[in-house]
């Protein structure tokens, strides 16, 4: 990260334990610039620390109550998991209440990230499939919320009334 700065630093005792830098903005109602540290124009992905904000279109249009989501299911909308047997069971089982299955994700497969984890699918002659995605708990609440809106089954179309939605909270929060 070019000119990036020091934000938090994180101490044990006397002693610096990390460090950690970046870019930070503040922005008035209209866009314009009220203080920044590190460099105000450097272009960031915030890909999954925004999955909380990316959940709720899923809470404010009663979705989430609807289908009687649980804290557990919540959490795994809003954040990244490793594809271990305590975060897939409870995808898998959170689609199978939607009478859906891994055919209607649309994170991609992705392997487990621990080694036993991936050995244990090898060993059951299994291939990783997309309730392995770090994201498919936030995909399941978007299939969730699409299911909630009798919208079609291609959540990531940028048109997408999910994605409209997620758009939309995402420029009220931001």
């Amino acid at each position: 990260m070019t000119n990036a700065v020091p934000l938090v630093e994180v101490w044990r005792g006397d002693f610096l334990e990390s460090m950690h830098r970046g870019h930070a903005v503040i922005c008035s109602a209209s866009g314009e610039i009220v203080e920044a540290w590190g460099d105000p124009g450097t272009i960031i992905l915030p890909r999954s620390s925004a999955k909380m904000i990316q959940a709720l279109p899923l809470i404010e249009s009663g979705a989430a109550k609807s289908y009687h989501l649980t804290s557990e299911q919540l959490a795994l909308s809003c954040a990244s998991h490793n594809g271990a047997p305590i975060h897939t069971k409870r995808v898998s089982s959170w689609l199978s209440d939607l009478e859906m299955s891994d055919d209607h994700l649309r994170c991609g497969t992705q392997q487990p990230h621990s080694d036993k984890d991936r050995d244990a699918l090898v060993l059951a002659h299994e291939k990783p499939c997309q309730w392995h995605n770090n994201c498919s708990g936030k995909h399941t609440g978007f299939l969730t919320l699409t299911r909630h809106l009798g919208a079609g089954s291609e959540y990531i179309d940028p048109d997408h009334p999910v994605q409209t939605s997620v758009k939309q909270v995402f420029e009220e929060i931001t």
